[in-house]
């Protein structure tokens, strides 16, 4: 009786699941169907990813509290596990992975990353290489902080390879596939599990660095929430754990690659740098001795007594710079980080970021910082991002722009406002970050736009991290001089000019 119950219900589900499919590809048999493989497939591949954490925390003597920070909406969480009948402990072990779902464990959740297209449409490929290029099954136990560095030189006519991090178990299955298709100009990252692939992830804010006939090196770094994953030198991207990874044995890379070695090393911190990928020190337009000019306060900058909350939009030649950069001027590279001396950042001084948004912007995010490093997480003292509504498209660079910090191991209270930025898709802009005594206060081509009241000491900052929709052209730490008779600086904000 029990069988024929648990019959129907998985006959009742499939017939669910193939109206879905029916109802969302408006009863196109032929894309209806292939969604319904899809779907089916990657309900299988969550389900044998639950098993996996589930034998291992079964038979594994770590205390349950590590293995409820799986973030199993990374690991495409959603349909509930009710194919197999566990026993009491694994039920409860069940339970409190449910509870663990949903939960953001993004390390670096001040990156950009779109995803593009639902989850759902993910290609479906078999990956079958030849005899791998590079093959180790002893690379010993990975635990928090081991890298993996992996070097060599792409064919001239690379079409694509993988680095792949396995299980020795009988089905080979790969906690981590890393996939560069050159001719899409992308990376793959997945994870296969009983011979099931998962959804693939391809998205990423950094630019991809791969040519054919040139060198590489590619950097997996092991931490407890993900892997860290970056291309020469700079971090690329971040792979939530989907099955454990204290028992993968296994690094092997396959493809069109040759020449390729691999260097294993417990970091302290991440990525390893290049030298192309070190930071570039940020030029310094700053005389002590002048801090005083002749200029009227209409002169210097214009400020809206509203805080330039979204209202009316301001004429072009009154809110956009010139630009003086051509179009062959291919500016900073992205991701920027410039390097400060120390206590340069001091009341008097601001930060000029000069550059074009790009035509179809989705964010972009400045941090002012201590140190490069992206693991462990720097200390950020002022971190802004812009993240532009779909109206931006449009003559108004409506956005939300968020505000806040990270120390002591997390982030602050963010602050965020909707504002008229002036911040045009497709149009040159020029950002000021201005230091006073208590704040620091943001200016877009010569208006105040918001500030953030210090959370931590501006001369912690050493360095400037920028990343994201923009052109970048310059860089510089400038005087913020006072106007000669008015006791202001030449950016300030009419509302606090009592701080001068």
């Amino acid at each position: 009786m029990t069988a024929i119950i648990l019959l129907a219900c998985h006959s009742v589900r499939e017939l669910v699941d193939l109206s879905d499919a029916l109802w969302h590809n408006a009863f196109n048999i032929e894309r209806s169907l292939n969604y319904y493989r899809i779907k089916r497939r990657l309900q299988l591949f969550r389900f044998h990813c639950r098993e996996f954490w589930l034998r291992q925390s079964l038979s594994d003597s770590v205390s349950m509290h590590r293995r409820t920070d799986i973030d199993f909406a990374a690991v495409e969480a959603g349909a509930e596990c009710t194919d197999r009948t566990f026993d009491d402990s694994a039920r409860e072990l069940h339970a409190r992975f449910q509870q663990a779902e949903g939960r953001h464990l993004a390390p670096l959740d001040w990156d950009i990353e779109v995803v593009d297209g639902e989850e759902l449409k993910a290609s479906f490929y078999d990956y079958a290489d030849p005899v791998p290029k590079y093959f180790n099954d002893q690379i010993g136990q990975l635990s928090e902080g081991v890298s993996f560095t992996v070097t060599g030189s792409l064919a001239v006519n690379c079409e694509r390879f993988s680095i792949n991090l396995v299980h020795n178990n009988e089905t080979r299955d790969v906690a981590l596939h890393i996939n560069p298709r050159l001719p899409q100009n992308y990376i793959v990252r997945n994870t296969k599990v009983q011979d099931i692939w998962g959804s693939e992830e391809v998205s990423s804010a950094l630019p991809f660095l791969l040519t054919r006939g040139d060198k590489f090196s590619i950097q997996v770094l092991v931490t407890e929430a993900c892997y860290m994953i970056s291309v020469n030198g700079q971090h690329f991207a971040t792979y939530a754990h989907r099955i454990p990874y204290r028992n993968v044995s296994i690094l092997e890379v396959k493809g069109d690659v040759g020449n390729v070695e691999m260097q294993r090393t417990l970091v302290l911190n991440y990525p390893q740098r290049l030298p192309e990928s070190g930071a570039k020190n940020i030029e310094l337009h700053i005389n002590d001795e002048i801090d005083e000019i002749d200029a009227s306060v209409e002169e210097t900058v214009k400020i809206p007594h509203e805080w330039c909350l979204i209202g009316a939009p301001t004429t072009q030649s009154e809110s956009s710079p010139k630009s003086t950069h051509s179009s062959n001027d291919f500016g900073l590279t992205l991701p920027y980080y410039g390097a400060l001396p120390p206590n340069s950042l001091v009341e008097g001084r601001c930060l000029k970021i000069e550059g074009r948004v790009r035509l179809l912007p989705h964010s972009f995010y400045i941090n002012l910082q201590k140190g490069q490093d992206i693991w462990p997480h720097p200390v950020v003292a002022f971190h802004l991002n812009p993240r532009f509504s779909k109206a931006s498209s449009g003559a108004i660079g409506k956005a939300v722009v968020c505000r806040n910090a990270w120390f002591d191991g997390s982030w602050a209270q963010e602050e965020r406002s909707e504002f008229d930025t002036n911040f045009r898709p497709g149009r040159p802009f020029s950002l000021v970050i201005v230091c006073t005594k208590n704040s620091y206060e943001v200016y877009v081509n010569r208006q105040f736009m918001t500030d953030f009241k210090y959370k931590v000491s501006p001369s912690l900052v050493d360095t400037v991290y920028i990343q994201g929709d923009v052109k970048l052209w310059n860089v510089t730490l400038e005087q913020n001089p006072l106007v000669k008779g008015k006791n202001v600086r030449v950016y300030h904000n009419p509302l606090y000019t009592d701080e001068y």
